[in-house]
């Protein structure tokens, strides 16, 4: 791995895919990686690592802004203080890497109804609550009650994310019927497919990331939704 390849938040988990601790990743090489466990003990380190089959041995996710979601299979080999109280880093040698998740610019998650705000410049409207139904790097469809929009018309989504806030312009394309289902029920709702105007490079960036970020919560998802099954 090449020096600041990948971003900050790793993810730790059990060889059978159970989440151990997430953690921050403080320095890469070639074949390892140190990360750092914040608000914990070298005791509760230690016993995290030793419970699973194969003593000090994990999973670890880390991101790509590129290649996605890589995993790697990787062996503790040192735990050390780190620079703050309660902190504690720990070297993992890179044994192999198991497996990418590919992110492409076309890459569609579902946002599970996600709550959004709209504006609507054409109606002079402006914090229209709409739902979220899916988002990729170039465009979003989402699902609007308070408006019956036209194709060609467009919005500003009003962009939030955990690190940063933007109004992006979209354009409708299309109007489709969707059934969304709750619990047991399924609702007819009109939704409309857009894609995005005029974005920045910083804006494009801070999408990419938010879509990979779905597309973990739902791969996880599925996977917690199987080991129930099982």
């Amino acid at each position: 791995m090449a020096i600041n390849e990948y971003n900050q938040q790793v993810k730790v988990f059990t060889l059978s895919r159970k989440l151990l601790k997430n953690a921050i990743l403080v320095k890469q090489g070639d074949d390892s990686v140190t990360v750092a466990f914040q608000k914990t003990s070298r005791d509760e380190i230690r016993e995290m690592l030793e419970n699973d089959v194969v003593q000090n041995n994990v999973i670890l996710l880390m991101t790509h802004n590129i290649k996605g979601m890589c995993y790697f299979h990787g062996q503790c080999t040192n735990v050390y203080s780190g620079n703050a109280p309660r902190e504690i880093n720990a070297v993992f040698t890179l044994m192999q890497k198991l497996e990418t998740i590919q992110r492409r610019q076309d890459v569609k998650v579902k946002a599970n109804y996600m709550n959004i705000k709209l504006s609507l410049p054409f109606r002079n409207m402006t914090d229209v609550p709409a739902e979220l139904i899916d988002i990729s790097a170039g465009g979003i469809m989402f699902a609007c009650p308070s408006a019956m929009l036209m194709e060609k018309e467009i919005v500003i989504y009003h962009f939030s994310s955990t690190k940063i806030s933007f109004d992006i312009k979209a354009r409708i394309l299309r109007i489709q019927d969707y059934l969304k289902k709750v619990d047991d029920t399924e609702e007819e709702i009109r939704c409309y497919g857009c894609c995005f105007e005029d974005l920045k490079p910083n804006e494009e960036y801070a999408i990419r990331e938010f879509v990979l970020y779905l597309q973990r919560e739902e791969i996880l998802r599925e996977r917690q939704k199987e080991e129930y099954l099982d």
